[in-house]
């Protein structure tokens, strides 16, 4: 389950498997991150489903075994993000970051300023939406 927690009207748990039937698919995601495959939904669409608050800033993103999770702002994820939940007719295997994989779109670095590639996790379990940055966990900031 990714439980989508937080700053929002309508939290919830969603089996991944659900994300299908979310608006604003993205069939192919190599056309939009080169080198990647699969099947996903824009971030932006699920949270909008889930009510997003005005107060939302952040955007902290978890692994499902809780041994991860970095605090990012939120605006460049609305603009970038995407949830890869299949992998051709398949769901997405854990070897390729599933159930659920968050990546971004466009050129992504290490330690940048606005978005740190780290954003891209894998195996993703948690979104919590928040007014402040939260702690990151597992993540070393160089």
């Amino acid at each position: 389950m990714l439980v989508i927690e937080g700053e929002l009207d309508r939290p919830r748990s969603i089996d991944p498997t659900e994300l299908r039937r979310l608006p604003a698919q993205i069939d192919d995601v190599s056309a939009l991150v080169p080198g990647r495959a699969g099947s996903a939904v824009w971030l932006r669409d699920l949270l909008a489903h889930c009510g997003l608050k005005r107060s939302a800033r952040f955007a902290t993103l978890a692994s499902g075994d809780g041994k991860f999770a970095i605090s990012v702002p939120l605006q460049p994820l609305l603009e970038r993000a995407m949830l890869v939940y299949r992998k051709g007719d398949a769901p997405l295997p854990v070897a390729k970051g599933g159930p659920v994989r968050l990546l971004l779109t466009g050129k992504v670095e290490c330690e940048a300023p606005e978005i740190d590639a780290c954003a891209m996790v894998k195996g993703l379990g948690r979104i919590r939406v928040t007014a402040e940055r939260e702690p990151d966990v597992g993540h070393v900031h160089h």
